[in-house]
């Protein structure tokens, strides 16, 4: 009989213990009306590291884009320059705690032209460069116009918590120093999430699809975890990137 008990309590103790980390895990994925789906392989956590420590939170999200060395990656321009480029690594798919395609250490940072010294919020997006070929691991997005304004776009982005959500909604636009910049309404987006993609035509196979934004500009991407916005990605986007090409050749 104590046989019996003993493997009935050490059952029930399993089921137990299952049961907390499945909730564990759909909590961690699950925010506001937001929610957690594949998402993109290309898109990942930004964290810092220091004195070979890693901070638990993502403080921002990136995405890889298309480079011949495979190593390029943009972001929102207000995550970046409050610790050195250096001390960033970056988990592409990050999700729960795991990181599918490795960490990748940051090796440098470019800004657009507009954004220094006042941080020009239609010049909020930089690219980072990681030591190694990311591209090849877990694919790249490319990069597209936001003019004329997408109809529907999918955000995704990350949380202090380490979860993404991800948002297909309908965009407007709003006048920012007269340029046009793309606005969202979807919850869920809160710290960790600036930086993160606005897609379009996004592969149901892949997740991957054409960056046509960032959470970021107006409002550093917005005050409100509802609301998000973009910087205009246009002729200054592209040329500030044909430029790190070039550089890297």
């Amino acid at each position: 009989m104590r046989t019996i008990w003993a493997y009935r309590r050490m059952v029930a103790l399993s089921s137990t213990v299952i049961t907390l980390f499945v909730l564990y895990a759909v909590y961690t994925q699950i925010r506001t009306d937001g929610h957690w789906d594949h998402g993109s392989g290309a898109v990942g956590a930004l964290f810092v590291r220091a004195l070979g420590i890693t901070v638990g939170a993502p403080f921002c999200t990136a995405s890889i884009v298309p480079s011949p060395q495979g190593d390029l990656l943009i972001t929102a321009a207000h995550c970046l320059g409050k610790v050195p480029a250096t001390d960033i690594t970056f988990a592409p798919f990050y999700h729960a705690g795991i990181k599918p395609f490795g960490v990748w250490r940051v090796t440098g940072q470019v800004f657009a032209p507009g954004w220094f010294p006042d941080g020009d919020p239609n010049a909020d997006f930089a690219f980072l460069t990681v030591h190694g070929n990311v591209q090849a691991r877990a694919g790249a997005e490319q990069l597209g116009l936001s003019s004329p304004a997408p109809l529907r776009v999918t955000i995704e982005g990350y949380s202090l918590a380490g979860g993404m959500t991800v948002c297909t909604r309908n965009t407007t636009t709003i006048e920012v120093e007269s340029q046009q910049q793309l606005k969202v309404t979807c919850g869920g987006f809160l710290n960790g999430s600036s930086g993160g993609p606005f897609l379009v035509d996004v592969s149901r196979k892949s997740g991957m699809g054409t960056i046509v934004g960032v959470i970021g500009g107006y409002q550093q991407g917005g005050n409100s975890p509802d609301v998000s916005y973009s910087a205009p990605f246009g002729s200054a986007l592209l040329s500030l990137y044909k430029k790190v090409l070039k550089a890297k050749a």
